[in-house]
């Protein structure tokens, strides 16, 4: 399985009608990370009128997300700023916008296009990544089997290999988890179940840079 992210933090700065919208993108992994980036957000800009910001984190059925307005009418910083994260697909990722009041008032509109041109200037800014999770699996095997395993295993997608050949060869390969299964049945039959891999590794993270 496959996701994107970034692989370090992103800052934009920008003016509307005399409010200045400061963006912050960060890579995270957890709740804990993302709360302390927020409470040093909050302390550093401690003058600022609003600190509004969305976070997602995880993949596939474990991903979480969560937005907030901090103040501003509902709807129109938090949801834009969560946009522009969804609009690129990306998660572990945590984006801020800091604004200054200028003293004019942007109405609805205004606020939605100007959090959103915040959270987008500063993802634009940062260097996005893609990122593969994949399950790695041990084979332990004869001279003889090896090419019929590796046969077996030139049908999927693989991730990484690693071989090492000594008394007996030992395959160390990840693969995509959702071809896990299939990887260890298909090799157990092709071997006429002489050959049985197991997991070292589950959700390996492995990291491809967006060209």
């Amino acid at each position: 399985m496959k996701f994107q992210t970034i692989s370090k933090p992103g800052k934009s700065k920008f003016t509307e009608k005399g409010s200045k919208f400061l963006g912050f993108a960060f890579p995270v992994g957890d709740k804990e990370s993302i709360d302390t980036l927020l409470r040093d957000i909050r302390k550093t800009y401690y003058d600022a009128t609003h600190h509004c910001y969305a976070w997602q984190l995880g993949y596939g059925k474990n991903m979480t997300f969560r937005y907030n307005d901090d103040g501003e009418p509902s709807g129109t910083a938090g949801k834009p700023i969560y946009n522009a994260i969804t609009r690129l697909g990306l998660t572990d990722i945590l984006v801020v916008s800091v604004r200054y009041f200028g003293g004019t008032k942007l109405g609805t509109g205004g606020l939605i296009r100007a959090y959103g041109t915040s959270a987008s200037d500063t993802l634009n800014i940062a260097k996005i990544k893609t990122m593969e999770i994949g399950d790695k699996i041990r084979f332990v095997c004869s001279y003889e089997h090896h090419p019929i395993i590796m046969r077996t295993l030139n049908q999927y997608h693989i991730i990484l290999l690693d071989q090492d050949f000594g008394e007996h060869v030992t395959v160390i390969v990840e693969i995509d988890e959702q071809d896990t299964q299939c990887v260890l049945n298909d090799v157990k039959n092709a071997t006429n179940g002489i050959v049985n891999g197991y997991l070292t590794q589950r959700h390996k993270v492995t990291q491809r840079l967006k060209e």
